[in-house]
């Protein structure tokens, strides 16, 4: 019985643990399930070919909390099925979207700048992968985000994860704003689950 005893301990630690680091990491994080539909409402013309136009949607938004805000385009239904995403942050209110040299930017995993994201752009040189950047904000400040495809009018949806330190604020309602993931509920949820499932596998060795 005291060997039992000791295996449920050594159980009951190990879940606390690992529930306790798995909540610290997800504690403030809040995920955006965003739809992004790029029509001809918003062009710029002329920009990388002549006679061509390049589709955009903004994001408005203003950060609460500094930090590491992940920007993942998961999903796309685009032009021609590409997949050539880029996203583009401004945080000057008078600049002039897409022809602007962006505060930051990201083409994909491997190219971008600005927003502690290592400098490897050169030109207009991309990929044809679709965004995926992990961009830090400074608190409180305002932001526009620029969804778009730099090939040629390309026009369709993206489905973009934005997770975020803590809440945005914005006015541009792609999704509902939800509140911060109940790191409590999940760390208690997670220690029932793994008690009682050790409770019934040591119960059957017995």
């Amino acid at each position: 019985m005291f060997d039992i005893f000791q295996k449920v301990k050594s159980v009951l630690v190990l879940t606390l643990i690992a529930s306790i680091c798995y909540g610290a990491v997800h504690l403030n994080s809040v995920v955006y399930d965003i739809t992004v539909s790029v029509d001809d409402s918003k062009s710029v013309d002329d920009f990388l070919e002549q006679e061509i136009a390049t589709y955009y949607e903004t994001l408005n938004f203003t950060t609460t909390t500094g930090g590491i805000f992940t920007f993942d385009n998961y999903s796309s239904n685009l032009t021609n099925q590409t997949e050539d995403t880029q996203l583009l942050i401004y945080n000057d209110a008078d600049a002039l979207l897409i022809t602007d040299r962006p505060w930051a930017f990201n083409d994909s995993a491997s190219i971008g700048f600005g927003g502690g994201q290592i400098d490897n752009f050169s030109g207009l040189d991309r990929t044809e992968e679709p965004f995926y950047g992990l961009i830090e904000l400074e608190p409180s400040t305002p932001y526009t985000a620029v969804f778009a495809s730099f090939q040629p009018n390309t026009l369709g949806t993206m489905e973009v994860r934005m997770t975020a330190p803590s809440q945005i604020l914005t006015n541009d309602f792609y999704t509902a704003i939800p509140e911060p993931k109940d790191a409590g509920m999940i760390i208690a949820l997670i220690v029932v689950g793994f008690v009682a499932f050790s409770y019934f596998n040591i119960r059957s060795k017995m």
